[in-house]
């Protein structure tokens, strides 16, 4: 038998569209890997982090998980997710398009829209939660 039956045989067998849809978990370690080499994201997501890039590809499944609710997001997500969604300073404008096209070549296309659209309404605020602040009714002292 050849040498590249061999391994052929041996090689666990793909689904067709396998690599269209990588998981969580593959996804979360190749967006960490690419963001460890840009230079500033780098610099600024060792700095949000607390020097632990384990704590960033942790948050990144997290952000990622289709099961995450807004009250699930640590403090380290939601600063992360504000750099993927908005492009505020210098680092959101680089941060923004430069995570969505890691998405477009890491995910492809449609599953990146989806994602980016998850993304986004969980970076939006939860709007259940609402604040009823009292009525003030003018010529009514306010007594101490």
């Amino acid at each position: 038998m050849p040498a590249v039956s061999q391994v052929a045989a041996k090689a666990p067998a793909i689904s067709a569209g396998a690599f269209d849809a990588p998981t969580v978990d593959d996804l979360a370690f190749s967006l960490v890997a690419a963001l460890h080499r840009h230079p500033h994201l780098s610099n600024v997501l060792t700095h949000i982090s607390r020097s632990s890039w384990p704590r960033i590809e942790h948050t990144l499944r997290v952000i990622l998980d289709p099961t995450t609710q807004h009250r699930d997001l640590t403090p380290l997500a939601r600063n992360m997710l504000d750099l993927m969604c908005n492009a505020r300073g210098d680092t959101g404008r680089i941060f923004k398009p430069y995570f969505g096209a890691l998405l477009v070549a890491l995910a492809g296309p449609n599953k990146a829209e989806v994602l980016l659209s998850r993304i986004h309404h969980l970076a939006m605020p939860d709007t259940a939660v609402v604040i009823a602040l009292p009525k003030v009714t003018t010529g009514v002292p306010i007594h101490a």
